[in-house]
C-alpha cells in the first residue's frame, strides 16, 4: 500500500478511528486527534405555534461525550428526547414551540460539544404573530405562481394580520431591473407588476412583501413572462431534478400550488416541487411541507378518520388522511362547497392494512423517498376511484370497494382492517374538473431536447378550447376504453394495458433489451436503440411514435447533475402477464412529452369542439 494513494489515505483515517497502527508512519511523525465538529440538520425547515421538529446532530469527537442542548430565549418552547447515541456519534433533541407568541422572536436551539464547550453549532427558528399574504386583486382570489405575456399587468394585493400599528409592508422586485417595473398606488396595500414588453425567453421574477412591523415575516408571488401564450391559465412546469438539495430525480415534471385553508384567503402556503403525474388522480401533499396549515382530517359520525390509500406500479404506496382544503394554480381557483379533497401524507410510520401495503413494498412519505414534495396527479378523471364514468367507491356501481379508502379509529388502522365505501365528494379530487371554466382537460408542452441537460421549461394550460391560449390544434386523437387504457402495437403484441404518464421517468415497455448492471429498473443496450410502437385509440386514432432507448448507466453517470434524458427506457415493473411471462403494460413516460404538444380530455366535461367525447388524448 502506498501512503500516498488515496486508497492509502482512506484506510490510514480509518486505522486512527479504531484506534490502530499501520505501517506508513515514519519514525518522528506527528499523529493529531481529528477537530471535533458538530453538524445540525432538522426535520422541519419551518415550525409554526405549537408544533414540533426532531433536530439531529453529528458530533465527530473521538471522546464520544457527546454535547450538551441548550435553548434562547429559555422559555420560548421546551427542549426533550434528548439523545445521544456513542456508537454512531448523533445526537438528537425534540424541539416543540410554545403554544401561542405575543411578539416576533426568534428561537435559537444550540448544541455544545461536552469535550469542548467552545465548539457548538445552532439552528434557529423564526415565530410572529404577524402574518403576511397575497391576493390577485383581478381575480379576486390567493395568489398562486403563474404566467404573464409580454407587456401585461398583474395586481397585487396584500393583507398584513396582527399588525397593531398598521405599519403594512414594502414590495420590492427581483430582479430589481431588466425585467419589468413594480409601481406601488396610492394604497400602499396595493402593487401593480407590468411585464416588459418584449422577452426572447421565459423569465422568471419575484415580487416581495415585507411586513414592517416584523421584517423577518414576508410573502412572495413568483411570476414568470412567457414569450407568447401567458395567462392566468398558464403555469410552468420544470424539469430539473426535484426538490430534494443533493438528489437529482431524473425526468420529474414539477410545478407549484397554492394550498389554503378551506374558506380563508390569507390562510394559505405556496409549495413548489410538486409532481405533476397525468397517470394518476387528485392532489397528495407531504404534511411536513404546509407546516402553517390547520388542515383537519375527514371523519365519520363515529370519530373514524378517513385515509386514502395510493398504490403505484414500483411497489411504492402513499398513505395519509383526507382533508379539506381550496386549491390554486395560477389564477385557477380549486374549490367548493365543502373544500377539495386532498391527501395529507405524514412523515410518521403508522400500520397500514395490508390492503394498501401489500406487506412486501414501502411507503415514499418523505421528500427524499418520493423525489418530491407532493404528486399532483392530473388524469382524466374528476377522482381517484373514477373510471370511464364508473365510481368504484362509493357502492352505486359494487358493493365490495377497493383497497383505496380506510376508516380508522384513533388509535390507528389495524393490518386486517377492510377497505370502505366513501362518497364521491370526499374521494381524492383531480383539481382542474373543480376549476370556473377551463375545466374540461389541460395542455402540456415540453421543449424538444438534443440529449441529457439539467433542466428545461415548460407549460401546463388549463382548459382546451375555452380560452384564446388553448385551442385545440390539429392532433391525433386516442380514445380510451371503459378502464382508461388504449393499446400500444410493439414488437409484434397489442399492449392493451398502455397509459400516458408525465409521472413515470421512463417509457416502460417489454422487450428483450439488457438490464443496467447498477441502475436494474432501466435498460442498457450497448448501443442506441431505436425503436418504433403504434398507438391505438379504443374506438377511434392511431400514431406511430419512434422513441429511442440509451444505456441508462451510462445517462445516470455522465455528470449526477442531468435531469432531462430523453431516451430513458426500462421494462414495466410489478406488471402482470397476457402474452405468456411478457409483461402487458406500456408506459408512455416523460420522455415522451419532450418536443410535443399533449391534450388530455378529462371525462364527464364539456366536449373539446369537432372531437370525441372525452375521455382521450391527443398530440
Amino acid at each position: 500500500m502506498s501512503c500516498n494513494s488515496e486508497r492509502g489515505v482512506s484506510a490510514l483515517l480509518l486505522a486512527m478511528l479504531l484506534g490502530l497502527t499501520v505501517g506508513c508512519f515514519r519514525p518522528g511523525q506527528l499523529v493529531t486527534q481529528p477537530a471535533i465538529s458538530i453538524s445540525l440538520t432538522s426535520a422541519s425547515t419551518s415550525l409554526t405555534i405549537g408544533q414540533s421538529t426532531t433536530i439531529d446532530a453529528t458530533v465527530y469527537d473521538l471522546s464520544k461525550k457527546g454535547v450538551t442542548w441548550s435553548l434562547s430565549p429559555l422559555s420560548f418552547g421546551t427542549l426533550t428526547n434528548q439523545k445521544f447515541d456513542p456508537t454512531t456519534l448523533t445526537a438528537s433533541a425534540l424541539y416543540t414551540a410554545p403554544a401561542g407568541v405575543l411578539t416576533p422572536t426568534t428561537v435559537t436551539i444550540t448544541a455544545t460539544s461536552i469535550t469542548n464547550p467552545n465548539i457548538a453549532k445552532s439552528v434557529s427558528f423564526h415565530f410572529s404573530p404577524i402574518t403576511v399574504s397575497l391576493q390577485d386583486l383581478d381575480l379576486g382570489i390567493p395568489f398562486a405562481p403563474q404566467t404573464l405575456s409580454p407587456g401585461n399587468p398583474i395586481n397585487l394585493l396584500s393583507f398584513v394580520s396582527n399588525d397593531l400599528l398598521a405599519l403594512g409592508v414594502t414590495w420590492s422586485l427581483s430582479p430589481a431591473s431588466g425585467a419589468g417595473s413594480l409601481n406601488v398606488g396610492i394604497l400602499p396595500t396595493i402593487a401593480t407588476y407590468m411585464a416588459p414588453s418584449s422577452i426572447s425567453a421565459p423569465t422568471t421574477v419575484t415580487i416581495t412583501a415585507t411586513s414592517n412591523a416584523d421584517p423577518n415575516v414576508v410573502a412572495n408571488a413568483q411570476i414568470t413572462i412567457l414569450p407568447s401564450g401567458g395567462g392566468p391559465n398558464v403555469v410552468t412546469l420544470n424539469v430539473d431534478g426535484g426538490p430534494v438539495p443533493g438528489q437529482v430525480h431524473g425526468n420529474g415534471a414539477f410545478t407549484s400550488v397554492t394550498i389554503c385553508n378551506h374558506n380563508s384567503t390569507t390562510s394559505c402556503q405556496t409549495v413548489d416541487g410538486i409532481l405533476v403525474d397525468t397517470g394518476s388522480y387528485g392532489l397528495r401533499i407531504l404534511k411536513s411541507q404546509i407546516p402553517f396549515l390547520n388542515l383537519s382530517p375527514e371523519t365519520d359520525p363515529l370519530g373514524n378518520t378517513l385515509e386514502n390509500c395510493a398504490k403505484f406500479p414500483d411497489g411504492s404506496f402513499l398513505w395519509g388522511a383526507v382533508a379539506q382544503a381550496d386549491v390554486y394554480m395560477g389564477g385557477e381557483a380549486a374549490t367548493s362547497a365543502t373544500g377539495m379533497p386532498i391527501q395529507l401524507i405524514g412523515s410518521t410510520p403508522s400500520i397500514v392494512p395490508e390492503g394498501c401495503s401489500s406487506s412486501g413494498v414501502f411507503s415514499t412519505n418523505t421528500a427524499q423517498l418520493l423525489g418530491a414534495n407532493g404528486i399532483l396527479g392530473i388524469g382524466p378523471e374528476p377522482t381517484d376511484c373514477t373510471l370511464s364514468g364508473v365510481n368504484y367507491c362509493d357502492g352505486t356501481n359494487q358493493p365490495t370497494p377497493p383497497d383505496v379508502y380506510y376508516l380508522c379509529p384513533s388509535t390507528g388502522c389495524k393490518i386486517t382492517d377492510s377497505p370502505a365505501l366513501i362518497s364521491a365528494l370526499l374521494q381524492v379530487a383531480n383539481p382542474i374538473p373543480l376549476f370556473p371554466s377551463d375545466r374540461n382537460g389541460v395542455i402540456i408542452q415540453l421543449p424538444a431536447i438534443t440529449g441529457p441537460q439539467p433542466s428545461v421549461m415548460g407549460t401546463m394550460t388549463f382548459g382546451i378550447g375555452t380560452e384564446s391560449n388553448n385551442s385545440f390544434a390539429a392532433a391525433t386523437v386516442i380514445t380510451l376504453d371503459a378502464h382508461n387504457l388504449f393499446t400500444t402495437v410493439f414488437d409484434g403484441q397489442n399492449i392493451t394495458s398502455s397509459v400516458i404518464a408525465s409521472g413515470s421517468d421512463a417509457i416502460l415497455f417489454p422487450d428483450s433489451l439488457p438490464a443496467c448492471s447498477v441502475h436494474t429498473d432501466f435498460y442498457c443496450p450497448a448501443s442506441t436503440a431505436n425503436l418504433t410502437a403504434t398507438m391505438q385509440g379504443a374506438t377511434q386514432g392511431s400514431s406511430a411514435v419512434n422513441f429511442n432507448v440509451d444505456n441508462a448507466d451510462a445517462l445516470f453517470s455522465s455528470n449526477g447533475q442531468d435531469a432531462v434524458l430523453g431516451t430513458l427506457g426500462g421494462p414495466v415493473p410489478n406488471s402482470s402477464s397476457c402474452q405468456g411471462s411478457t409483461p402487458c403494460a406500456f408506459v408512455w413516460g416523460l420522455p415522451f412529452f419532450y418536443g410535443r404538444t399533449v391534450f388530455e380530455a378529462i371525462d364527464g366535461q364539456s366536449p373539446v369542439f369537432g372531437t370525441p367525447n372525452a375521455p382521450w388524448w391527443a398530440f
